[in-house]
């Protein structure tokens, strides 16, 4: 195989308590160890994040002092070295294989191949973080976004740990500072719409550490809905799925102002809460039954009400903002 010089390039802000893991992960691949680099950049970190990181000699340390992750993203790719990107994430942690199966699924691939991305499991301290990621991989909480994982390798429209080429960044430019969260989905829109590909594979994977409190995640969800509208009003691109969460909140809220006035739409709102609860909570019982243990159908349901509320809110929010 001819292995090619890529760059790793890792944003962080206060990652002290994931950031030895997620390095030795990287440090440990089955790959030529100069054949690859790490960039880490550091937004200010106010705990012990980057003294942790000047520990390792081999690892290349920047500065962002605007705590932005897209500008940090940005400021790795521009000091990198390689030709390959690969976007990663300070609490997240890598299989051995991650670099030699991307890289190999890579190159020497027609040129319109942009990245390859791969299967992603989340990791935990708690029953919450285990449950938001349930409830984000399955349908009726994460449909159409990189949380529904494929068993199978295909091309998608948005993957996540992606290899990226280089050169990529060079015809499209790089990740979009305005974007504060989800900023790797509004990049792989807007490689879609150059007429490139992105490929996933299950064959490698990576574990990523996710929100581990409702209030934390409900920020998070709140943030990523407006991103969503600030990615749907950049380029134009009207998906169903992103909009119904806050669709659904204007149609109840339109519904019972006429409640006021006309009962049967006070009926309609009962009968679409009850028909919501009854399909939470049969995910609910599907994966409580799958995970042995009844706390998790105490869990599963305000989660799937924090993430669709609070993602159309912040939907909302960026509309009337």
């Amino acid at each position: 195989m001819n292995f090619p010089f890529i760059s790793i390039v890792v944003p962080v802000y206060n990652e002290e308590k994931n950031i030895r893991k997620c390095l030795d992960s990287l440090l440990n691949q089955d790959y030529p160890e100069d054949k690859y680099e790490i960039i880490v950049i550091d937004g200010n970190s106010e705990d012990n994040t980057k003294k942790i990181v000047k520990k390792y000699s081999d690892i290349k340390v920047l500065d962002n002092p605007e705590r932005n992750t897209a500008v940090g993203r940005n400021i790795g790719i521009k000091n990198s070295k390689g030709n390959y990107i690969l976007n990663f994430s300070g609490h997240a942690s890598a299989e051995k294989n991650l670099l030699s199966i991307l890289s190999k699924k890579l190159v020497g691939a027609n040129k319109e191949l942009a990245g390859v991305g791969c299967r992603f499991e989340t990791v935990g301290s708690n029953y919450i973080s285990k449950g938001i990621h349930f409830v984000l991989a399955s349908k009726l909480g994460g449909f159409g976004t990189t949380f529904n994982q494929p068993e199978k390798e295909c091309f998608m429209d948005s993957i996540a740990f992606t290899l990226y080429r280089k050169e990529v960044f060079d015809k499209i430019g790089l990740f979009d500072p305005d974007f504060w969260i989800g900023q790797d989905g509004e990049l792989n829109l807007r490689i879609k719409e150059k007429g490139y590909k992105l490929l996933y594979t299950p064959k490698t994977k990576v574990y990523h550490g996710k929100r581990d409190t409702f209030s934390s995640y409900a920020n998070q969800m709140f943030k990523y809905g407006v991103a969503a509208y600030k990615r749907t009003k950049k380029h134009k691109n009207f998906r169903m799925i992103y909009l119904l969460p806050s669709l659904t909140i204007i149609l109840l809220l339109f519904f019972l102002i006429l409640s006021l006035f006309y009962r049967v739409f006070l009926y309609l709102i009962l009968i679409y809460a009850l028909f919501y609860i009854m399909v939470s909570l049969a995910y609910s019982i599907k994966f409580t039954i799958k995970e042995k243990n009844l706390r998790y159908l105490f869990i599963i349901l305000p989660l799937y009400i924090t993430t669709h509320f609070c993602y159309g809110i912040g939907f909302l929010y960026g509309v009337f903002k």
